[in-house]
């Protein structure tokens, strides 16, 4: 018999793989495992010679050290380990369950005990937007358009792809300078009463999200990344005072839990 580590990984779906492991390398107490078999959901390691902390059968506390490829784990960012033994029967794995650890989200690498390891919970889902600062150069008086269509441009959205899988978001944005009569306002700089009310449209390239207030729910690319193409619809009057007008947009992307 020696102690065993067991890690669980999974695929896209979240189902336990246990044909391959991301794992290259576990050591209890500084010394490394010189072997590992395949068992049900998961793999087990551990060290035949039975030296050291793996041939402890007695309670006791170990440093446990796994090594984990991250390249094998991008379709589901997160291993559980689990302590246990490893016997020439039925493998025994700690009762209480196993520390799960995710790579996605804002508690990057953060442990939290899983019960049943075999059916982990949902990634943390972790959005970063790049929103750039756009100019809509001298705008005409009257209703008109102003598409911003080069790469840099564009509204995008990075995350970890296998978190956003079988999921919908909302995508919306708050203004500094409120919203009126479903509008948003861009405001003079040096005159706060001088105002452009204004909209915005958001091309996915199969989708149109208007803000403000939609409510559009919309796949995200399982790819990583989504871009939108802003056009910003802009209403002029003629007594609205030449200069420099400006507002910032909060971006929000809600899903439901």
């Amino acid at each position: 018999m020696s102690r065993g580590i067991l890690v669980y990984s999974y695929d896209k779906n979240g189902r336990p793989i246990s044909s391959s492991t991301p794992a290259t390398a576990v050591y209890i107490n500084g010394l490394k495992n010189d072997n590992k078999y395949s068992g049900e959901d998961y793999i087990m390691f551990y060290n035949s010679a039975g030296t050291g902390g793996w041939g402890n059968i007695d309670a006791f506390l170990a440093s446990v050290e796994v090594t984990i490829n991250n390249s094998a784990i991008t379709n589901w960012p997160a291993v559980a380990i689990r302590a246990g033994n490893y016997t020439y029967a039925d493998d025994v794995g700690e009762a209480k369950g196993a520390v799960y650890i995710s790579r996605s989200g804002p508690k990057n690498g953060a442990c939290i005990i899983s019960a049943d390891p075999g059916s982990p919970p949902p990634l943390d889902i972790y959005i970063d937007v790049s929103a750039p600062d756009w100019n809509l150069g001298e705008l005409q008086h009257g209703l008109s358009d102003t598409p911003l269509t080069r790469a840099d441009q564009m509204l995008c959205f990075s995350y970890d792809g296998a978190s956003v899988k079988n999921k919908k978001f909302v995508i919306g944005a708050r203004s500094a300078n409120g919203v009126v009569n479903n509008q948003y306002r861009l405001k003079h700089l040096s005159d706060t009463s001088q105002l452009v009310p204004y909209s915005l449209t958001l091309d996915s390239g199969s989708t149109l999200i208007k803000l403000p207030g939609s409510n559009i729910e919309l796949p995200l690319a399982d790819s990583g990344r989504s871009c939108f193409s802003p056009t910003f619809r802009t209403e002029v009057g003629k007594t609205v005072k030449q200069g420099d007008y400006n507002d910032v947009l909060t971006f929000t992307v809600t899903t439901k839990s």
